[in-house]
C-alpha cells in the first residue's frame, strides 16, 4: 500500500474528517493516530505494527530513549472508520497538530498525515523545492 496526493477536507463538529477513499481502501477498518511534526500519522494496522517494531529496536539498542516509546504510546490511539469513512481525532490531537476547520490529508507513502491547512500551504513551496533539489543534485530517489 502506497498512499501519494493530498486532498483538502473539512473537520465536523465532532472532531471528524473524511479519509478519501483511494486512501479508505488499503487501511483496513482499525487505524493509529499518532502526533508526528505537528501534524498527525495515520498508520494502517499493518504499518503501525512495523513502526513499533522499529521504535523496540532503537530502544533495545540503546538509540532511543525508553522515554520516547512510553511517550508515543501514551499519545497514540486507535480510531475506527465508520460507515462513513470517517475517523474522529480526540481533541487532544487537534490541539497538537492544532487543526480546526479546514485539513490537509496527504499521503506519505507508507501512511497518511493530516496536518493544519494553513501550516501545509505554508510548507506547500518548500516540499517542492526539496524534492527539486534532490533530483538535481541526483538525489537517489528514482
Amino acid at each position: 500500500m502506497v498512499f501519494v496526493n493530498h486532498y483538502e477536507h473539512s473537520l465536523d463538529s465532532k472532531g471528524r474528517v473524511v479519509l478519501p477513499a483511494k486512501y479508505r481502501n488499503s487501511l483496513g477498518d482499525r487505524v493509529y493516530l499518532a502526533p508526528q511534526d505537528n501534524s498527525l500519522a495515520l498508520y494502517s494496522e499493518a504499518e503501525f505494527q512495523k513502526v513499533t517494531e522499529r521504535l523496540l529496536d532503537l530502544v533495545h539498542q540503546g538509540e532511543l530513549d525508553p522515554m520516547t516509546r512510553r511517550g508515543f504510546a501514551a499519545n497514540t490511539v486507535e480510531a475506527d472508520l465508520d460507515t462513513a469513512g470517517r475517523i474522529t481525532i480526540p481533541s487532544r490531537l487537534r490541539a497538537y497538530a492544532n487543526l480546526t476547520d479546514e485539513v490537509v490529508v496527504n499521503g506519505a507513502l507508507t501512511y497518511i498525515e493530516i496536518w493544519d491547512r494553513a501550516t501545509f500551504e505554508q510548507m506547500d513551496d518548500q516540499l517542492t523545492a526539496v524534492v527539486q533539489e534532490q533530483f538535481k543534485a541526483g538525489g537517489k530517489i528514482n
